[in-house]
């Protein structure tokens, strides 16, 4: 029983001695050739996380770089855009100022009738080469996503909450809103015992 005894306490003080000894040698017994070698994978290490480095900082210049282009080329066509759509109403304003020109004590209440209708036709006619068209909405029941209520006037000949005037015409554009409707709807008319 001794014996086996002893084995045990031998066993476990073997493997305590076992992990009290570091896994890997100590770099006091390694040999001059490992030493340079682990040197050398050291500054190949180094070298290569700078490389990472310097690429990783190149990459996101490029995307800063990017990026800035990117938001200057929509400015760009947003300009364009604008620009388009101002030469567009140019021969309105020549229009106008032809109008303007001709008005003198001859002119008669027709002539300018008639010459403000064709710039008026003329701008429509724009409006509409850029998909913009007028809504229709006298008559019409409220709707907050298109128009925009100013005034509620009591009235009994309408239903409650419908379009009886238009203080400023709204306009669509493509399917959707582009300026609402300002708006007045009917009421509710007061009984007189209220």
């Amino acid at each position: 029983m001794k014996d086996k005894k002893h084995e045990t306490t031998e066993k476990s003080s073997d493997i305590a001695a076992g992990m009290a000894e570091p896994v890997e040698p100590a770099p006091e017994n390694l040999h001059p050739e490992e030493v340079a070698e682990l040197l050398a994978a050291l500054a190949q290490c180094r070298q290569d996380l700078a490389e990472s480095q310097n690429a990783y900082l190149r990459a996101h210049a490029d995307f800063d770089n990017f990026r800035k282009r990117l938001r200057t080329e929509r400015d760009q066509e947003f300009a364009r855009g604008s620009d388009r759509v101002l030469a567009d109403l140019l021969p309105v304003i020549d229009d106008f100022e032809r109008a303007l020109a001709s008005v003198n004590d001859n002119s008669t209440i027709d002539s300018l009738t008639q010459g403000v209708g064709l710039i008026y036709r003329q701008l429509t006619t724009l409006l509409q080469r850029y998909a913009i068209v007028p809504m229709e909405v006298e008559g019409k029941p409220f709707d907050p996503n298109y128009h925009d209520a100013i005034a509620q006037i009591a009235t009994a000949n309408m239903p409650e909450h419908t379009i009886i005037g238009v203080m400023q015409k709204g306009y669509m554009k493509n399917g959707e809103v582009f300026r609402p409707a300002k708006v007045a709807v009917s009421g509710q008319v007061e009984n007189e015992e209220n």
